[in-house]
């Protein structure tokens, strides 16, 4: 077992605060007296060997920062992504088998942090065969932006989300929905023509879950203004149809969450079907391994 070397005790074989080279000694000594060919810990020993080695070369710094910087698992703290405060505050380590997870921009994973130990936990239903990934960057933003952030990260994602909005992002109408996505147009009228445009593409399934969750940003500020419902809530789908084709296309998101617990709390709690709706959303944002009574408490 790889520790972090930080001391230990002599009171037997295996001990929590045991260092990697005492471990190793203590494995030699009990195969000396028992003369049996222990091979269970050869990859920490083979490891250690590798230090050695490594530790006699002259360390690229340049290059030691690159993969750093490319494996490295930034997180950023609850309030921030929950509350939207706090959000100059975040951590950074790196977790080697968390480490070895591909992005996608259709992730069927997510991981949060408890102390020093990542988690990573099934954001949505994952078909058998089906490789496990995550989202390196904001999934919930339009083709454009998250290809920009694909570059910062050094590859062309060409996932299957990616690739048919790619051919959806060469209509004339996207281009306009776009446009005035970026230029502050009134959320109600994007979201309006998005569905509109998706019904004359005759887009299904998965797909409009892709386009919506590229443009959340506008969803969510319709869903929380009365004022703006009221004006297109019988125009658009409703945010329980928008949020069931998100996260079967890409997953729960916090944000996500937040609307939907603020949804229900100014139609008066509601009641026992959508509370566990917003259960199973808050399940699959940060996994069973949260209490139910916390997690009620949390969006309550």
């Amino acid at each position: 077992m790889l520790t972090d070397g930080t001391g230990g005790n002599n009171n037997g074989p295996g001990n929590s605060g045991d260092s990697l080279l005492e471990e190793l000694n203590r494995d030699e000594e009990n195969q000396e007296n028992t003369g049996l060919d222990d091979d269970i810990n050869t990859d920490d020993k083979q490891a250690w060997i590798d230090i050695q080695r490594f530790m006699g070369e002259k360390i690229d710094i340049v290059a030691m920062l690159s993969i750093l910087d490319v494996n490295s698992l930034v997180e950023e703290m609850f309030s921030s992504k929950f509350t939207g405060k706090n959000g100059d505050y975040h951590g950074v380590g790196i977790w080697v088998l968390a480490s070895f997870i591909n992005h996608s921009c259709n992730p069927n994973a997510k991981r949060y942090h408890i102390g020093d130990h990542v988690i990573v936990h099934a954001s949505r239903d994952i078909k058998e065969g089906e490789e496990i990934t995550l989202g390196y960057f904001d999934v919930f933003s339009p083709l454009k932006n998250r290809k920009e952030m694909a570059k910062n990260w050094g590859f062309d994602c060409q996932c299957k989300r990616c690739k048919f909005e790619d051919e959806v992002s060469a209509k004339n109408e996207m281009g306009e929905i776009e446009m005035g996505y970026e230029r502050g147009v009134d959320v109600g009228t994007t979201v309006y023509k998005l569905e509109e445009s998706m019904r004359r593409w005759m887009v299904r399934g998965k797909m409009k879950g892709y386009l919506r969750a590229s443009f959340w940003k506008v969803y969510s500020e319709l869903f929380v203004s009365e004022k703006l419902m009221r004006k297109w809530g019988r125009k658009v789908p409703t945010m329980d149809v928008v949020v069931e084709s998100i996260v079967e296309a890409v997953g729960g998101d916090e944000r996500v969450l937040r609307v939907v617990s603020e949804g229900m709390k100014r139609n008066g709690g509601g009641g026992v079907l959508e509370m566990e709706k917003v259960m199973k959303l808050g399940r699959g944002v940060y996994g069973k391994v949260m209490k139910k009574q916390a997690l009620r408490s949390l969006i309550c």
